[in-house]
């Protein structure tokens, strides 16, 4: 074996060890998009594909899931997940180190892979079931792919290279709806390569039919790819479109504008538009063909009924995306101090300059890297990255949706390493290592402090098991911590909803047997509900079971009685 085989091997194992330790911070659930793979997952294995299908969550990282959780069937499917994310996450870290290996040393490629692992917000992804694990990993091979065919023109030409390009896009949707707008990226690539390959001169009309021609195949083969799927959509939806959440994430984007980020919108988002209150769930359950919208506007009517309260949220969107978002990316929680009115660096504008250095850092090499006329990375991370703070500037920014970037954010601050020439460079690398190394730390304990907050809640899971017969109940709850240890397949929402007639009349129509109330969500997400964790609350069609508390959580059980 080569000698940087074995080291890249030594820090894939090593350092996949050390987020299996990061495990134990996991041990109990704690995010509600994991339920649901996980659910998804079940019914594959069960060969129930009418359950499997999921209209808000897309299918390919369950399917991962079910087949994995069928080779470790002697594990734990919560942990068989966990594993598969170790597996998705080495192989990325593999792709990352073959893109790169071509411009770095081989030390300088090895340190990228060890920050890759160091990551703290790519760790806390791989240790949770999100298909952001298994996203990055095709994203990446995308990016080998792009650079090794179009330095070839043998194989940019042909049919295969078309076909491909529309397999990795479809791939991309299957794993996350919204993959579907970087069909525009693929434009851009070809755009810029016959660009390049003209040496930069004005494309003529034949090019630009070219490139069309090129761009309209492999939006024909991906179609192709997906239509099984959109006719499933259709099927539920009764209109033809890439995603059904569009309805509603528009009325997200009004509601949550650019300070109010939390799931409180989301679900106020869903609740506003849905017919039907009694079938709540069918917004969240997928064997239900749910209601059409009360009111559902197009993109034109949604950017033009207010354009200047349209223009004023798209600005500051992407002042959030390069102050905030993507800083937070590369700087982890630091970015917090900023915003938090607790801390003493709240709006000080030189710490914020401070964390956004290594952004200022990424734009600065971006730039030497043109000047260096390394334009094939350049092209593809522009391509990508533009339609990307393009598209989600439009409605609200997440992490989440520039989370696939950081690897090669990552390796643009690499490559300054390897360029800048300043005296004790070793001992720069050093202190970067030891921030990341301190940031894991933090992250680990900031997140075991919080395990009592959900350890209550499986608390009274094991209660609930212990006294009750809860063989095919139905569990309503915000976050579903007793439903998925109940195990009972399906997820009952607690409605969005001030009107307690209401929630009873949604929870008798729907054969509700149990309700779980908690300070965790209902605080926050329920605020007009929070008089059910009241000791002295009364009421005819609830019966109060039992009332568990730890520190300053608490949780109610509840039993509807019809």
């Amino acid at each position: 074996m080569k000698q940087k085989n074995f080291f890249l091997l030594l820090i894939i194992i090593v350092w996949s060890l050390v987020h299996i330790w990061f495990f134990s911070i996991n041990e109990i659930l704690k995010n509600a998009d994991s339920f649901a793979y996980l659910q998804m997952s079940y019914y594959f294995k069960q060969l129930n594909l009418s359950w499997f299908w999921t209209w808000w969550f897309w299918f390919l990282y369950s399917f991962f899931i079910s087949i994995f959780g069928i080779i470790t069937f002697f594990i734990n499917e919560y942990y068989s997940a966990l594993l598969l994310n170790i597996i998705l996450f080495w192989s990325s870290a593999y792709i990352l180190y073959k893109i790169w290996e071509i411009y770095l040393e081989k030390k300088y490629n090895l340190l990228l892979i060890i920050l890759y692992y160091l990551s703290p917000i790519l760790l806390s992804f791989n240790i949770t079931i999100l298909s952001e694990n298994i996203y990055i990993l095709i994203f990446l091979w995308f990016i080998l792919f792009l650079l090794k065919s179009f330095n070839n023109p043998d194989k940019n030409r042909n049919i295969k290279f078309f076909i491909t390009i529309s397999i990795f896009l479809a791939l991309l949707y299957f794993t996350r709806a919204e993959a579907f707008i970087y069909i525009w990226s693929v434009f851009i690539l070809l755009f810029f390569y016959e660009l390049r390959n003209h040496k930069f001169k004005i494309i003529n009309n034949k090019i630009w039919i070219n490139i069309i021609k090129k761009s309209s195949l492999i939006i024909l083969f991906f179609l192709i790819f997906i239509s099984p799927y959109i006719f499933y959509l259709h099927s539920i939806t009764w209109e033809w479109w890439l995603t059904n959440k569009w309805s509603a994430n528009l009325r997200q984007a009004e509601l949550r504008g650019t300070d109010k980020m939390d799931d409180e919108w989301f679900e106020k988002a869903v609740w506003e538009l849905t017919n039907d209150n009694h079938n709540l769930k069918s917004w969240f359950v997928w064997w239900l063909t749910y209601n059409l919208w009360e009111k559902s506007e197009s993109l034109k009517e949604y950017l033009l009924k207010n354009p200047k309260e349209t223009t004023f949220r798209i600005l500051e969107n992407q002042l959030k995306l390069y102050l905030k978002n993507i800083p937070e990316l590369i700087v982890w929680d630091s970015m917090k101090l900023f915003y938090s009115k607790d801390s003493i660096f709240y709006k000080n504008y030189i710490f914020i300059l401070v964390c956004t250095l290594p952004l200022l850092l990424v734009l600065y090499w971006l730039y030497k890297m043109f000047k260096q006329k390394e334009y094939d990375f350049l092209i593809i991370f522009f391509s990508f990255f533009s339609v990307a703070s393009i598209f989600f500037t439009l409605f609200f920014v997440l992490n989440r949706y520039f989370l696939f970037f950081l690897p090669l954010i990552l390796i643009i601050l690499v490559f300054w390493l390897q360029n800048i020439k300043v005296k004790y460079k070793e001992t720069l690398i050093s202190l970067l290592i030891w921030l990341y190394l301190l940031w894991n730390y933090t992250f680990y304990n900031s997140v075991k402090n919080d395990d009592y907050k959900y350890q209550v809640k499986k608390i009274a899971w094991e209660w609930l098991k212990e006294n009750k017969d809860i063989t095919n109940s139905r569990i309503m709850e915000r976050f579903p911590i007793v439903t998925y240890y109940s195990w009972t397949k399906e997820r009952w929402l607690t409605p969005f909803t001030d009107d307690l007639n209401n929630l009873i009349e949604y929870a008798k129509y729907n054969n509700i047997n149990y309700f779980v109330v908690d300070s965790l969500d209902f605080k926050t997400y329920r605020p007009n509900l929070i008089f059910l964790l009241s000791d002295d609350f009364k009421n005819n069609s609830l019966i109060k079971l039992k009332t568990f508390k730890i520190n300053n959580e608490k949780v109610i059980l509840y039993k509807f009685n019809f």
